[in-house]
């Protein structure tokens, strides 16, 4: 019998097989002078007719195994081609291995058109040219940086034309080979809603910033006593006003701020500047907040002499958010510290506060809009949820990092790290 069919041979086809053998080692036995050739015979049969059933079982058991295997590979792939969403799975050369139905409506290719293919073929310019790189430079520094989190970026249709998705991706090991799975989504319809009702909020704030301006004015010349001393009621009544009318007008401003960003309009103006300057300027205009939350803003340490090319405003901006932040969410007759250091070829500024910290489910969208630490505190202090949203695109136009960390104890460390412009070129 051929080796190759081993797994066909039933228990009771082994019986039959060596049936012959053990009639003629019993008839062998009854002479009784081949007693011990016979005992030997018969053991022998029983291990070979041991090992022929433990091959078999091992047989079957591989054969339930790559049925299991099967049965699992059919399910996921019918899972991936009946999916909503786009799935392209590559290898760790970019190599195109599975391309889901959706995927085929998204770019207008068909499956067998890409698998095989590098993934670059559905990426424009410039990640169609760094794409490798980006791969290559995974492999060997095992640094992560589309894995495990969502971005929007651009990709290509068959045709040639450009339109953005939402990207997550996920690796694995499949049979020992290092696997990324690419999840997509089509974003242009949110695109579209998105810019309408940028657009349509930048309309109101225009509209609604002109009146408020006079009714803030009005208010504040009243409060100084323009139309003569006010009883204490009525001067309590216009002191509420003032207050809520500055602010609608920070609001609205802010609602501007982020539709110019938003539309590639604001304004920046760079130039070589002093940093330690610009943080004494944002605690200045920060004490009267500061000494309404009983909290002091103090300089720790500092290395001298910092230059940075940035916008002056706007880096006062970022840095007058972080404090006004700080004061808002510090116990009273506490410090706010601001720690400024050198850190890997730039220069670091650390604000940190001695409050609740950050709620756990915030963390993932503080830097979104409309997204506040602490809604009760800040209700009571007055706050947009859109200030850590504009300071981190104003620290990123600057090429720039901002982002928090939890501060040892108690509070919250918000950190900015900026490129230091080196003594050589100060003077450009």
């Amino acid at each position: 019998m051929n080796a190759t069919h081993h797994h066909l041979i039933t228990r009771p086809a082994l019986f039959l097989l060596f049936a012959p053998w053990a009639s003629a080692v019993s008839a062998t036995s009854l002479s009784g002078a081949h007693t011990g050739t016979a005992v030997a015979l018969v053991i022998s049969a029983l291990i070979v007719l041991a090992a022929g059933l433990a091959l078999h079982r091992e047989h079957r058991r591989r054969e339930i195994v790559e049925e299991a295997l099967d049965a699992s590979k059919i399910q996921q792939q019918a899972l991936i081609d009946t999916m909503v969403d786009a799935v392209i799975i590559i290898d760790d050369r970019g190599t195109i291995q599975n391309f889901n139905p959706a995927a085929e409506a998204m770019f207008g290719y068909v499956a067998n058109e890409v698998i095989g293919e590098n993934i670059r073929m559905l990426m424009p310019e410039p990640h169609h040219s760094a794409h490798d790189g980006y791969l290559s430079h995974h492999r060997e520094t095992g640094v992560r940086r589309v894995l495990g989190r969502r971005s929007e970026v651009e990709a290509q249709r068959r045709d040639g034309s450009l339109f953005p998705i939402e990207l997550a991706v996920t690796d694995m090991k499949l049979h020992g080979q290092r696997l990324f799975s690419g999840l997509l989504r089509d974003i242009t319809e949110r695109r579209k809603v998105d810019r309408l009702k940028d657009e349509f909020i930048a309309t109101i704030s225009h509209e609604l910033r002109t009146p408020l301006t006079a009714i803030r004015g009005s208010l504040g010349l009243i409060k100084g006593g323009a139309a003569g001393e006010l009883p204490v009621q009525s001067a309590a009544l216009i002191q509420l006003a003032h207050d809520n009318s500055e602010r609608l007008l920070m609001l609205v401003d802010d609602l501007l701020d982020m539709e110019q960003l938003g539309s590639g309009r604001m304004e920046f103006h760079f130039d070589k500047l002093t940093l330690m300057p610009i943080i004494e300027e944002a605690i200045a205009e920060n004490a009267a907040l500061a000494k309404k939350h009983a909290v002091q803003c103090t300089i720790i340490r500092h290395p001298g002499d910092v230059w940075l090319h940035a916008d002056h405003h706007r880096l006062l901006q970022v840095l007058g958010n972080l404090l006004s932040n700080a004061c808002k969410f510090s116990p009273r007759d506490s410090t706010v510290e601001i720690d400024v250091r050198r850190h890997e070829g730039r220069v670091r500024i650390d604000i940190r506060d001695h409050g609740p910290g950050i709620a756990e489910e915030l963390r993932p969208r503080l830097f979104t809009k409309f997204v506040q630490g602490d809604t009760g505190n800040t209700r009571q202090t007055g706050g947009t949820g859109l200030g850590l949203c504009i300071s981190k695109a104003i620290v990123e136009r600057h090429g720039g990092e901002i982002g928090f960390t939890p501060a040892a104890g108690a509070g919250t460390i918000f950190y900015l790290e900026l490129k230091e412009v080196d003594a050589a070129s100060r003077n450009d």
